[in-house]
């Protein structure tokens, strides 16, 4: 099996559609990983595509499609897990849409206060007060589990 990981911005490109065209018809046994994180280096994804995201990608090429929350890692594990029985138990590709949400610059080069404006970054910061980083929820799962305790952090 192997394992494909790339952005919402990658599947604006003609190759994602080759690759998925052929994995599907030739049943490759690969997991493709969409990270969609809302935009491609500077451009949102109003921008890039009309659609409900990438997954809808993947069903029109007629494959096992799984859409998770891309800030909890229990539900990116599943998801991934899920993907991986469909791809070896019925030796076909699969692809994995995790959907999140970039909140800083895409790289040291980028200054991402160029292209969002204060309204959405106070929406996102909004946002994560109310549902925590990943990290943080990953931190309260494991301290209610008693996997950590308050002194390991």
């Amino acid at each position: 099996m192997a394992v494909t990981f790339f952005g919402e911005g990658a599947a604006s490109e003609g190759d994602f559609h080759s690759a998925l065209n052929f994995a599907a018809t030739l049943r490759c046994q690969t997991m493709f990983f969409c990270r969609n994180n809302m935009y491609a280096i500077s451009t949102p994804i109003d921008d890039q595509y009309a659609g409900d995201g990438i997954a809808v990608r993947g069903v029109a090429y007629g494959m096992p499609t799984i859409r998770v929350d891309g800030n909890d890692v229990f539900a990116i594990y599943n998801g991934v897990k899920k993907a991986r029985e469909i791809i070896i138990k019925e030796k076909r590709p699969a692809l994995v849409e995790a959907i999140s949400y970039r909140v800083g610059d895409h790289s040291t080069s980028d200054f991402s206060q160029r292209y969002r404006d204060e309204k959405e970054m106070l929406k996102w910061k909004e946002l994560l007060a109310k549902f925590k980083s990943p990290i943080h929820r990953l931190e309260n799962y494991m301290l209610k589990k008693k996997i950590i305790t308050e002194k390991d952090q």
